[in-house]
């Protein structure tokens, strides 16, 4: 059965559409992707009740991981045939859910998945009553062990209510199992994919080294480290162009000002707020990635992901939660001195530029979007029809 076309209540393509457009005064923004139906494999049936509904907060023109993460993966539901819908709230409250009840009151087989944290998520618990007030939730929490101990008690409902709770891996499953035994049934991982699609082909050989940065610039994300290393790097004269890709989400006057001289007396080009395509064609130029992350590499962190997607060197802070994967793909570093010495060694054909590219291949192709969306059928399925017919399309 072919999918319908694709388009939104403006006649665009979701594709076409930024997520964060914001519709005039009202508090909800949405997108909107129609598709198949989906085949119940116990009846033969095509299963045509299906409506996935995203929840997240976000604030337009800014960005926000957890947002970009719910648009790639509404967008590949809805090209395996799902139809898929966002709802971009400005702020959680009992009121702002309640609209979303009467929204879809004509849709009682419509599944409402939570995205949480984001931007604008303030300090409502309302969240935590999602499956008291919708039927059919679903939730996935991206940052758990960060939560302060109120905010993870908010989700002691979901924990018993929720058709799922999924997580990106399994430490945040294992801990919040440990404050909610019960829950255990309900938690499945799902790796995160790489938010920012390959639209440029690499080059086959870079005639310069490049050095980046990718990802928020702002406190506790080693901006200090990296401008750091490449202070020691212009010191020693290693010849490299670097570039810090991102956006000056920081409200601190004190450290933007640091970054932007820093970028001065260090030749460092920002790049900021830019769209995929952009971030995409300075990926595939770049042949090194400095990503020295206070807590270390994980599953989680879609820049590092990206980098490795788009064939880039990644050196990066390990620790022991950093997944085995992870540790032999990427290069460890620990302090500014050891990177700087590292990336001299890598550009001058010393030390390796890649480590264990099979397996670098083979969990790659584990975070495809189409394999992350038909995980997410599967289990939308399962908890609605039953585990006989938990195969997605």
């Amino acid at each position: 059965m072919p999918a319908p076309p694709c388009k939104n209540n403006r006649g665009r393509t979701p594709k076409d559409r930024s997520l964060r457009e914001h519709e005039g005064s009202t508090a909800l923004r949405r997108f909107k992707r129609s598709g198949l139906c989906l085949p119940d494999a116990s009846t033969n049936q095509s299963w045509c009740l299906l409506k996935i509904v995203f929840l997240v907060t976000s604030a337009p023109g800014k960005m926000c991981g957890v947002a970009d993460y719910t648009s790639r993966l509404a967008i590949a539901l809805g090209d395996i045939g799902a139809e898929v819908s966002v709802e971009l709230l400005d702020y959680w409250s009992l009121s702002q859910i309640m609209k979303i009840r009467r929204r879809y009151r004509n849709s009682p087989q419509a599944i409402f998945h939570l995205q949480y944290p984001s931007l604008n998520i303030g300090n409502s618990i309302s969240p935590g009553f999602l499956p008291l007030l919708l039927p059919n939730t679903f939730v996935t929490l991206h940052e758990f062990r960060l939560f302060h101990f109120l905010r993870k008690m908010m989700f002691f409902l979901p924990s018993l209510m929720s058709k799922k709770i999924i997580f990106s891996n399994d430490e945040e499953r294992a801990l919040f199992r440990r404050y909610f035994p019960v829950s255990s049934g309900r938690l499945r991982v799902i790796p995160i994919g790489n938010n920012i699609a390959r639209t440029s082909q690499r080059k086959q050989s870079a005639e310069t080294e490049r050095v980046v940065y990718f990802g928020q610039i702002s406190h506790n994300k080693g901006i200090e480290f990296f401008i750091e290393t490449i202070a020691q790097l212009r010191e020693k004269a290693i010849p490299v162009e670097v570039e810090m890709i991102g956006a000056l989400v920081e409200s601190d006057v004190e450290f933007v000002d640091f970054v932007k001289r820093s970028a001065d007396q260090y030749k460092i080009r920002l790049r900021l707020n830019l769209p995929p395509q952009e971030v995409s064609e300075a990926l595939s130029v770049a042949t090194i990635a400095l990503l020295p992350f206070p807590d270390g590499v994980s599953n989680k962190r879609g820049s590092a992901l990206a980098c490795l997607d788009h064939g880039v060197s990644v050196l990066t802070t390990h620790t022991p939660l950093t997944p085995e994967w992870l540790s032999m793909v990427t290069h460890p570093v620990t302090a500014p001195e050891d990177a700087a010495l590292l990336i001299a060694k890598i550009t001058s054909g010393e030390a390796p530029r890649f480590k264990a590219p099979d397996i670098l291949t083979r969990e790659m192709h584990a975070r495809d979007w189409n394999a992350i969306a038909r995980e997410h059928l599967r289990l939308y399925k399962e908890a609605l029809v039953g585990p006989g017919s938990a195969t997605a399309p």
